[in-house]
């Protein structure tokens, strides 16, 4: 079964796996549809009149139909908790230790308000039992691919030796990722 995996970074830059939550379906792909179906609906069929169909999960999806859902970070008619958890699902999103009370409170919001089935109150309780041990977190949404953080980007044979641990992402060192606002108030200013 798929999972949806959660990334601890420690001060010396450095990756680290910390856990997963089973089931990646009931991660990033339950926040985007229980928002788009919330603010966007779904889209009607052109084949039958009586059906509609979602941006995700249907073979007519179009990269226009999948940027709707991604552009609602920046839609006013979120709230901040559904805000920060949207951007919490993106790819190359971290965001800091200092930020783990608001994320893990949106998460818990979220889950609490949604209309769907999610992990998120699973991935906040990992995130705030390790809170204290790492500087920044980041996912891998699924575990169906490979994971940018570490195991996409390792070039040895063996499993992580140290020689493994410097292929891993560093966010002191690289700039691929960049880091959620977590202040709502300063990001809606123009």
């Amino acid at each position: 079964m798929s999972t949806t995996e959660i990334y601890g970074f420690k001060a010396d830059g450095y990756a680290e796996f910390i856990g997963e939550t089973q089931n990646a379906w009931r991660g990033a792909m339950a926040v985007w549809t229980a928002l788009e179906e919330k603010y966007l609906g779904l889209l009607p069929s052109s084949i039958d009149a009586n059906h509609s169909y979602s941006r995700l999960m249907s073979v007519f999806n179009t990269e226009k139909d999948t940027q709707a859902i991604w552009d609602l970070a920046r839609d006013e008619r979120l709230t901040d908790s559904e805000r920060i958890v949207l951007k919490s699902t993106f790819d190359y999103q971290l965001f800091e230790s200092k930020d783990v009370d608001k994320v893990v409170s949106a998460y818990k919001t979220f889950d609490a308000d949604a209309n769907c089935d999610t992990t998120l109150k699973e991935q906040a309780e990992i995130i705030e039992q390790n809170k204290d041990r790492y500087i920044a977190f980041g996912f891998n949404q699924t575990s169906v691919n490979s994971a940018f953080w570490t195991e996409d980007r390792n070039t040895c044979e063996c499993e992580y030796c140290e020689h493994c641990k410097e292929d891993y992402y560093n966010i002191n060192t690289e700039s691929d990722h960049f880091y959620l606002s977590v202040d709502i108030d300063e990001e809606k200013k123009p």
